[in-house]
């Protein structure tokens, strides 16, 4: 990098410098494509097994988005059996969190509807029984 008498960056030297960590973030963060399941996943074309840092915080971001959503509506679900009457549970996931959108109700990761039995009260997301 070229310095001017004074000991400070020149223009062409700070764009120089910043045109190479653009390209080396892109070469890191970018190349291969971005991919937003997991790589194991049946959702993912099998000929296709690239995974990029961005695609995998991607991943993570949509399973933490689903873990959090399933709290959220077994709260709901609690809440309206602490409401009711007699202690029922609600008839559908709608009426237990009321006021949101229908695809509030649909896992993230693989657009799957949840799981909602009424009997026991229980909601399960159809690709995650772990949460």
């Amino acid at each position: 990098m070229k310095l001017n008498n004074k000991g400070n960056w020149t223009l062409i030297g700070l764009l120089a410098a910043v045109a190479i960590v653009v390209v080396l973030g892109f070469v890191v963060f970018v190349r291969g494509g971005v991919r937003t399941v997991k790589k194991d996943s049946e959702l993912l074309d099998k000929g296709s097994q690239k995974q990029t840092v961005v695609g995998k915080a991607i991943d993570t971001g949509k399973s933490v988005d689903c873990q959090e959503r399933l709290r959220q509506i077994r709260s709901g679900i609690e809440m309206y059996r602490q409401s009711s009457s007699n202690g029922e549970n609600p008839p559908s996931l709608k009426d237990a969190v009321p006021g949101v959108s229908t695809d509030y109700f649909y896992c993230p990761v693989s657009n799957k509807a949840y799981v909602y039995n009424q009997a026991t009260g229980t909601v399960q997301c159809p690709i995650h029984p772990q949460f």
